[in-house]
């Protein structure tokens, strides 16, 4: 019975590999597929004081399977045919006990800055999900002033050239940042950052096919003369999660309202103006608490219309097909010590339809993070100008 079944499994075996092979040949076949190890080496930034201590020289690692595009979508003929995929990314920290390992599983997008047959020069932008082996813990591990959580966003921004030394294999090299954080779900939220070298191999399982002339779509969209702009006018709200029981004992909600303007100045690019219009109830309990030591007595004049702090900010919009990625730098019109006027945000929004939006914001004031807000959206967009041609 035994001898049956291995007699069978290397038969399963001898037949696939004939598909494999005879897939591999065929002339119309062609795989885009890439595998690729990386191995960086690099150190811990200390970006606010109380991080020096966990200053160290470590080794990270990394995989990833990556999808080279060839111009199916309008927005991959826009950005240079870009690569898709997904990483891990392992990291020891230096060993650090308070601080112990992390890991991040990212999707990622390549974007070809100068391309060539055998060169490329590109950015790499990857998000995703990190874990953190040790968080900040009163009593275990109360000198951890980095992380409050295990789970934290991951985010890695890396330049890197590739040389392609043969239809299967090419080699690459890179400086990367890469970055922890919770967005002040759970303090401390100080965050990781980690500057990085690295050096990497990538493997594609499946050659280019030299039968196929021009292995990229052509455009198919029909000939227009667009002499009407687009307008585009995206409404939302989101909600946001603060945990500062560390400062106040207490854990607030925040209520953001939001309106970008957006012009097209080309097919990836959007520019426009925004307004924000937000509630965070953690503001006026960090005010009094301001208050009290600068003057030694309670404010009993606030109200809570003190802390509605409208905004007005510069809007630009990298779009990627349904997909957008969303910057804006603002000025807040109103607000109380000893809050700042000057914020940031950045935004992942996905059109869900022509008029619907889901999108993750992350709010920052001079690169500390303040809040994840999540939120929904309503989107519409008017012509001005002349009418197209067609």
């Amino acid at each position: 019975m035994l001898y049956f079944r291995l007699t069978l499994l290397v038969l399963l075996l001898c037949h696939f590999s004939k598909e494999v092979n005879s897939q591999r040949q065929h002339t119309l076949v062609s795989s885009n597929l890439m595998i690729e190890v990386k191995a960086h080496y690099g150190f811990l930034f200390p970006h606010h004081l109380e991080l020096e201590q966990y200053s160290a020289h470590f080794p990270a690692y990394e995989i990833s399977l990556q999808k080279i595009t060839f111009g199916k979508q309008k927005w991959e003929r826009a950005f240079n045919y870009p690569n898709i995929g997904l990483t891990f990314f392992y990291c020891g920290l230096g060993n650090n006990p308070e601080l112990g390992e992390a890991y991040a599983l990212m999707p990622l997008i390549n974007f070809p800055l100068l391309k060539s047959k055998t060169f490329t020069l590109g950015f790499r932008f990857a998000l995703g999900i990190g874990y953190l082996t040790n968080r900040f813990d009163r009593l275990t591990n109360y000198k951890n002033l980095a992380i409050g959580s295990h789970f934290n966003a991951a985010v890695n921004l890396m330049i890197e050239t590739r040389f392609r030394i043969s239809r299967t294999f090419s080699i690459s090299a890179g400086i990367s940042l890469q970055h922890f954080s919770n967005g002040s779900l759970k303090l401390p939220n100080n965050g990781i950052n980690a500057p990085l070298a690295n050096i990497g191999i990538a493997y594609r399982p499946f050659s280019e096919n030299r039968n196929i002339p021009d292995r990229f779509y052509a455009p198919t969209e029909p000939y227009s003369a667009t002499l009407q702009r687009p307008l585009d006018f995206n409404l939302g709200l989101a909600l946001g999660w603060k945990n500062l029981i560390a400062v106040t004992g207490e854990n607030y909600l925040v209520y953001h309202f939001y309106e970008n303007t957006l012009v097209r100045l080309s097919k990836k690019s959007q520019f426009g103006i925004g307004l924000d219009l937000s509630y965070d109830p953690s503001q006026r309990k960090v005010y009094e608490l301001y208050y009290i030591d600068q003057t030694g007595y309670p404010d009993t004049t606030i109200t809570n219309l003190k802390f509605l702090n409208p905004g007005i900010n510069a809007a630009y919009n990298l779009t990627m097909g349904k997909l957008g990625i969303i910057f804006n730098f603002g000025y807040y019109l109103h607000y109380m010590k000893p809050a700042t006027p000057w914020y940031q945000k950045l935004a992942v929004q996905y059109n869900i339809s022509d008029h619907v939006f889901a999108s993750v914001m992350l709010k920052v004031v001079w690169g500390r993070a303040e809040y994840i807000g999540w939120g929904f959206g309503y989107r519409f967009t008017v012509l001005y100008g002349r009418k197209t041609v067609r």
